[in-house]
């Protein structure tokens, strides 16, 4: 028992190495698996960061047409406006 508790990192290594090796090409493969899935995934964010800048291109778009859209509704109705207080102006003169 106490030899275990003197017993250091260095030791363990030393006492099997095979199982050192094999944890390291674990963690080797293991890491491999982790970049590859890191380029997949900034792949897919590219792609998602492309697809919001078409979006709000558009958004932008159509937010233009809404307000076009928009003043040439209001002045329709500042024009009917004054049309129909022309007529009522001259309605209440007569």
């Amino acid at each position: 028992m106490k030899n275990t508790l003197n017993e250091t990192r260095l030791d363990r290594i030393e006492r099997n190495p095979e199982s050192f090796f094999a944890g390291m090409l674990e963690l080797k493969e293991s890491q491999k698996r982790t970049d590859e899935q890191l380029s997949l995934t900034d792949a897919q964010l590219n792609r998602t960061d492309a697809q919001l800048n078409r979006t709000d291109a558009q958004l932008q778009k159509t937010i233009k047409k809404l307000d076009d859209i928009g003043d040439q509704l209001g002045d329709m109705g500042l024009v009917q406006g004054e049309v129909a207080e022309g007529y009522s102006l001259g309605y209440y003169r007569y």
